[in-house]
């Protein structure tokens, strides 16, 4: 699901904690009770949780260098082909706390990736401490790498996001880490030929996810498009499982004089959102995108809801930019002016993406 993973799955679990009374959105993140004392440094001590949900906590874009590189020196990059391992979380989380900013807090909207891998990382450690999943919940390979360290909490947020999202909403087909027997199930992304050297399918196609261990706050999550339907629903609709209260913060634009962002989601807000793939719906439509041609867009207004998977790129991730800008328009507003004749059909095609 490429971006959408910060969507369906970070921001889900950043309600959750909300409504749990655990989650301060304006909690630091050098608190001790989050990423503690050793990220308060390069400017870093006035990040709140609020900064990482809206994308102005000052990080850059990405990791520099990215976690995949060599120049970063993870264990494996040096293999032909890396395996999907956990071993370079430590040296990950450690430069998590030591990262530095390209712009003052809360200063400028820079949409980062950076900001939803530290948010895993720190809600991490809000699930571990308050005892949130089962122990036997835990993926083996992680904590098995990475009990004891600072890190270990990346295998919390994990399994939080499996038990209390997918498993909790009926996501059957949904979660991170994709099972080898349904690889050849999921949809190709492209030919890597300087990570992995391969065709990447039925692992994420995001480097600094897969050197992660296959999965982080930005980039990692598999579903399908009637999985997705449950969650948006949820959503849309509301149930017991989040305060209604809690979805409307989450999904209003925060400030419409920085960006069109509301904490986590985006909206397809006329003023601020330039790009708006979810076209001619409601400005009022909290949105995201992921790279290899995801999109969801929930438009309260109608209570209409878009789910489009495609698999851009595939074998080349640059050649087609452009033309999936031009395809979320059209079906947005095709869906969008076929909704509001009131006529229409439904049919369901899908692939695990």
């Amino acid at each position: 699901m490429a971006s959408l993973t910060k969507v369906l799955a970070t921001t889900t679990t950043a309600m959750l904690l909300y409504d749990q009374g655990l989650l301060d959105l304006d909690r630091k993140l050098s608190d001790p009770s989050m990423l503690g004392p050793g990220f308060a440094n390069h400017g870093k001590q006035e990040i709140t949780v609020r900064n990482l949900m809206l994308h102005n906590a000052g990080y850059p874009p990405d990791p520099v260098p990215g976690y995949e590189t060599p120049a970063f020196g993870c264990p494996d990059t040096s293999r032909y082909h890396p395996r999907l391992t956990f071993s370079c979380m430590p040296k990950i989380y450690s430069s998590v706390l030591v990262q530095t900013l390209q712009n003052p807090v809360g200063a400028v909207y820079v949409y980062s990736d950076l900001s939803m891998i530290t948010a895993a990382l720190a809600f991490g450690r809000i699930i571990k401490d308050h005892n949130l999943i089962q122990y036997s919940d835990l993926l083996p390979e992680c904590i098995n790498t990475l009990k004891g360290q600072p890190s270990e909490v990346t295998c919390y947020y994990e399994a939080f996001v499996n038990s209390q999202v997918a498993r909790k909403l009926g996501m059957a087909r949904s979660g991170f880490l994709l099972e080898r027997s349904r690889y050849p199930s999921a949809a190709p992304t492209w030919n890597d030929t300087i990570y992995r050297h391969e065709v990447m399918q039925g692992v994420v196609s995001d480097d600094n996810a897969y050197a992660s261990g296959g999965y982080a706050g930005h980039a990692g999550f598999w579903s399908t498009t009637t999985d997705t339907y449950l969650l948006a629903k949820t959503l849309m609709f509301g149930n017991t499982y989040i305060k209604r209260s809690t979805v409307e913060m989450f999904t209003k634009i925060a400030n419409v004089t920085q960006s069109s962002r509301a904490l986590g989601w985006d909206t397809n807000n006329y003023q601020m959102n330039t790009y708006r793939g979810c076209a001619s719906l409601s400005p009022k439509t909290y949105t995201h995108l992921g790279y290899t041609g995801t999109e969801n867009c929930n438009d309260p207004e109608r209570q209409l809801i878009t789910i489009l998977l495609t698999n851009r790129v595939y074998p080349n991730k640059t050649l087609t930019a452009p033309l999936i800008h031009e395809l979320r328009q059209a079906f947005n507003t095709a869906v969008q002016q076929t909704y509001d004749a009131g006529t229409y059909t439904v049919e369901i095609e899908e692939s695990v993406h």
